[in-house]
């Protein structure tokens, strides 16, 4: 094309630009090293076609390259393309070089579990899942995984890989101690991997900050400890815990008396009668805890405490009934009479 008053313009064709683009090419090839072009290929994120262009020239000149193999692998999965991806990256999973295996494999991971989401045949996930299963257990194995640990327990617990799920979930925990969702995970997986001792410390964790629920756990470490005798513990679990509601303090009495600590069994029944406002469940406690040192055959303390409640009882036959027996039983025959003429005055017979 020419202008009447300028010079003669040129104007390149697209078979001339293909042209210039290849020599372009050849000469990065021959005069780059193969790291730095790789570098300048996964740098470019401006333009995915264009790369992609610059990208198969070079493996035209170079198809076996496990470099710009990997490098085209990497970009094909930032599109998700699962058909190129899983066929190439089995390949890489072949070379020599194991810095490139290694990427290759955590490549071909990430690509199968896309293509498990993409299937909507639930028969054709089934096939594909122990082939996750075991491109994950290599991954763990080799520690191939990268800092994101919710995304790396979410994969272990969709493979059902407990001993990988229980790992990341302590990670998970180490920047989150006090979650309690989290510290009901790694309490129930440390249980079923058998790691008591860490059970044991996500328990008392979960008493603290499972506020909602702290008396079930409570409960839950008290039993664990029962069933393996450590008796001692128990009592200091649920002492530790009492006042946190009445159903620990009662299981704490209860513990007292099955030790035969029978004082402190007392203590804790009257300590209860206190708590309450309905007047039946206190007349129970009380009860309780003169029985509690009836039974540790400390009759005449069971004696001196119903004195305490014997005008409070007066009107209650029943439990006037009652502490007349325990009168009787700790041989107090003069407080058994002076309490019964006392229940005739008040019915008007004396």
């Amino acid at each position: 094309m020419y202008n009447a008053n300028k010079e003669p313009v040129s104007v390149i064709t697209n078979k001339e630009l293909l042209f210039l683009i290849g020599v372009f090419i050849f000469i990065l090839v021959q005069l780059y090293p193969k790291n730095i072009l790789q570098k300048i290929i996964e740098d470019d994120h401006s333009d995915y076609a264009l790369t992609m262009v610059y990208l198969k020239d070079l493996l035209k000149h170079n198809p076996n390259d496990p470099m710009l193999n990997l490098v085209y692998l990497k970009k094909k999965m930032e599109v998700r393309d699962v058909n190129v991806s899983i066929p190439l990256a089995k390949k890489l999973m072949k070379v020599d070089q194991e810095s490139i295996r290694d990427e290759a494999t955590l490549l071909a991971f990430k690509a199968e579990m896309i293509k498990y989401f993409q299937i909507k045949d639930p028969l054709e996930r089934k096939k594909l899942f122990p082939q996750i299963k075991r491109l994950f257990s290599i991954v763990y194995r080799k520690k191939l995984y990268d800092d994101n640990a919710q995304e790396w327990y979410s994969n272990a617990t969709f493979v059902q890989n407990e001993a990988a799920r229980y790992f990341f979930l302590k990670k998970l925990l180490e920047k989150e101690p006090k979650n309690v969702a989290l510290l009901r995970d790694a309490y129930f997986l440390a249980l079923k991997l058998g790691y008591k001792k860490d059970a044991n410390s996500y328990m008392d964790s979960l008493i603290v900050y499972d506020t909602k629920k702290s008396q079930q756990w409570t409960f839950e470490k008290y039993n664990a400890l029962i069933a393996f005798k450590k008796y001692h513990e128990a009592q200091l679990v649920l002492e530790k815990n009492a006042n946190k509601s009445i159903k620990i303090k009662e299981l704490l009495a209860s513990f007292y008396l099955m030790r035969s600590l029978y004082m402190s069994a007392s203590k804790t029944y009257l300590d209860l009668s206190k708590e309450v406002d309905d007047k039946i469940q206190h007349d129970i406690y009380v009860k309780k805890a003169i029985e509690a040192l009836q039974s540790g055959n400390m009759l005449n303390q069971a004696a001196k405490l119903a004195k305490r409640y014997e005008k409070q009882y007066i009107k209650d036959t029943k439990m006037r009934q009652f502490i007349l027996k325990i009168y009787l039983a700790a041989g107090k025959l003069n407080w058994a009479d002076e309490y019964a003429k006392q229940i005739l005055r008040s019915e008007g017979i004396l």
